[in-house]
């Protein structure tokens, strides 16, 4: 079987985040879609269980870690950006679960500053953009929070018989996303917390 997540992941999974990294921001926010709920709140500490066979890996252009059920891929990818000739410095480190699931941390570096306000309103921005990608996608729900002090957002989409699943944290002028993709008969909330649990961000 192959995941419609997994077959992209490689070539162009990469590419097309970061295309929606760079999209021009809309003008509609998050929180004045109709029929979604929007919370804030505080990430509490949770006993994850113990997954003796997923892999720490830590990155050093991100200053994360998080755990992968095996060793991930890792790309790097630049896109230029509309304006002023700048471009968007990315990493990708993703992995599969017994062929029945993806996991994916993708690390994004803007060019100069980003302030807390206009943070939140990336998040907004990149979820907004996500969910216009296929008429088809569900926003099942999307939360705000502050991740060890920086804006975040949990977020679950469906589309058909997919789910993609994660969260995107705006750390300073760095977007860290993490997501799971599977197939909704495959998909286990245990294994993605874990995943989301794993991550720590490691500011020096």
């Amino acid at each position: 079987m192959k995941l419609s997540g997994m077959s992209i992941t490689k070539k162009g999974f990469a590419t097309f985040l970061g295309l929606l990294l760079v999209a021009k921001p809309m003008v509609s926010k998050l929180s004045e879609a109709p029929g979604l709920v929007v919370k804030k709140q505080e990430i509490a500490t949770s006993n994850a269980p113990s997954y003796t066979d997923w892999k720490k890996v830590r990155s050093q252009e991100g200053k994360c870690s998080a755990a992968f059920p095996k060793n991930p891929d890792h790309l790097r990818q630049k896109l230029p950006m509309k304006e002023g000739g700048k471009e968007l410095k990315y990493n990708v480190y993703v992995a599969d679960h017994d062929r029945k699931a993806v996991y994916m941390v993708l690390i994004a570096e803007y060019p100069g500053v980003v302030n807390e306000e206009y943070a939140v309103k990336n998040l907004e921005h990149f979820l907004n953009t996500l969910l216009a990608q296929n008429s088809k996608n569900k926003l099942m729900y999307a939360n705000l929070m502050k991740v060890q002090g920086f804006p975040g957002m949990d977020f679950f989409i469906s589309t058909e018989q997919i789910y993609f699943k994660g969260r995107a944290i705006q750390a300073n002028n760095t977007l860290y996303l993490l997501a799971m993709e599977c197939e909704i008969p495959n998909y286990q909330e245990g294994n993605y917390d874990y995943f989301i649990g794993s991550f720590e961000l490691h500011p020096n």
